[in-house]
């Protein structure tokens, strides 16, 4: 084929999978990025992918058949407006991902919370069953070094994001609604415009497709209620549940979770914890089971999963304590995480250090955090993390930290990663859990305290 794409924008988490998956079919692929954290740069800068760190038209090939850049980006970047001035088609990421999802029988995981791992477990289901899909996730899969797995099926599973409502360029044959939160204020109006994407989102599954939907959100079940198309699923604890989710326990370092779904009970283990994570195992397996109709391999797809990067993610030991990451960054991501470390680490002191993403989200649900966060035994709070897509805005974290405080005094302020890396170093032993929450490069801590 030797087409080559150039990517605006390349380190992200979903255009790096998305460059990945292109150079699978064929591609030639060159993209650039500047500022971020470098999590995925990095990785494609090991699979010989070029990257270029700075956005400059000298970077620019002549024989670009298109361009895809990240939401991050438009018209204002120099390359963006250089190769509209040379007449070269451009793509946004969801646009270029839309057109792929045309070509395949797409699953998409779309939902406020657990969209990155259910995508995951969906996946390791469906080959469990036989099936070699094609994925796209929004994170690293350590087994498949980064976050796209090329197969050779006819199915492609996404990770269908809402945000900038791109769930509008999607073609699904099947979705898996996981929740609804109201998020990323900065784009949508209000919690009913919010909600309004994944209403429109879902009827775009032709009479053939499937929703599969977890109805103890009341939100969601609002949505299937009034669902147009007859071949829906339903799942979670709610007794009217299609698939019930009715008791789950950890052993052996793994949850157990038993569903009753048409009349008989299966098992299913998952090296995930918390009723969210049995939730997720739920939904997957259900995918499984609707296209192969085999619940016991379906079954064993899903045992197999052995996790996400920066979702529950254990980094290490220092000084006796266990560090894990996690990606939460949304109070209600924020809430479960922390109930399920403390269900699982029982005995242990549960330290947990917030960093808050976007100014926007800080602002909007800033009582929302506050309460999350007071779940904790100690919280340290670091300075706020901003994007490219928004100016710094009136709230802090200092903000967040004197709220909690009044509660209850068990917050305290950082400025950087690194100051918390020396926080940690002097303060962290083998009574504790020490657990970094947020969607921005705080995951960085762990290296500063464990490499040094």
């Amino acid at each position: 084929m030797n087409k080559k794409i150039y990517f605006v924008g390349i380190g992200g988490a979903g255009t790096s999978s998305l460059a990945r998956l292109y150079i699978a079919q064929g591609y030639n692929v060159v993209g650039s990025d500047e500022g971020g954290d470098g999590f995925y740069t990095e990785l494609l800068k090991k699979n010989k992918i070029q990257v270029f760190d700075k956005f400059d038209i000298n970077n620019i090939p002549n024989d670009v058949e298109f361009v895809v850049h990240s939401t991050a980006f438009g018209k204002e970047n120099i390359e963006i407006a250089e190769f509209i001035k040379r007449g070269v088609k451009v793509f946004s990421y969801p646009q270029a991902l839309g057109n792929m999802t045309k070509k395949y029988t797409t699953i998409a995981i779309c939902g406020t919370h657990g969209k990155t791992t259910t995508t995951a477990m969906t996946a390791y289901t469906l080959l469990g069953t036989g099936d070699d899909v094609s994925a796209l996730v929004g994170s690293i899969i350590p087994k498949w070094s980064g976050g796209a797995k090329i197969g050779t099926s006819s199915r492609f599973v996404i990770e269908a994001d809402e945000y900038q409502d791109k769930l509008k360029y999607y073609y699904p044959k099947v979705v898996v609604l996981t929740s609804i939160d109201y998020d990323h204020p900065d784009f949508f109006e209000n919690f009913e415009v919010y909600k309004d994407t994944f209403k429109t989102f879902i009827e775009k599954i032709p009479k053939d497709g499937t929703l599969i939907a977890c109805i103890d959100d009341s939100d969601v079940n609002n949505i299937v209620k009034n669902f147009r198309n007859s071949n829906i699923i339903t799942y979670g604890e709610n007794k009217s549940s299609d698939a019930r989710i009715i008791g789950t326990k950890i052993e052996n370092n793994k949850q157990y979770i038993t569903v009753l779904y048409k009349g008989e009970k299966s098992t299913l283990i998952t090296q995930m914890f918390g009723i969210h994570n049995a939730r997720n195992a739920v939904a997957a397996w259900l995918v499984g089971v609707l296209f192969s109709g085999d619940k016991e391999k379906s079954a064993l797809g899903l045992e197999s999963f052995e996790g996400v990067s920066r979702r529950a993610e254990r980094k290490g030991i220092y000084n006796g304590a266990i560090l894990i990451d996690d990606y939460a960054h949304h109070p209600k991501e924020v809430s479960v995480s922390i109930k399920a470390f403390k269900q699982t680490y029982k005995n242990k002191k549960i330290i947990v250090a917030f960093h808050p993403h976007t100014y926007s989200r800080t602002k909007a649900l800033f009582k929302d955090f506050v309460d999350a966060l007071l779940l904790a035994d100690e919280i340290i709070i670091i300075d706020i993390y901003s994007s490219a897509r928004e100016k710094k805005g009136s709230i802090s974290s200092r903000d967040l930290v004197q709220k909690i405080n009044e509660t209850k005094n068990v917050a305290i302020y950082k400025k950087t990663i690194k100051d918390l890396s020396l926080w940690a170093k002097n303060n962290i032993n083998k009574d504790d859990v020490f657990v970094t929450l947020g969607a921005g490069d705080i995951w960085k801590v762990h290296e500063l305290i464990l490499n040094n």
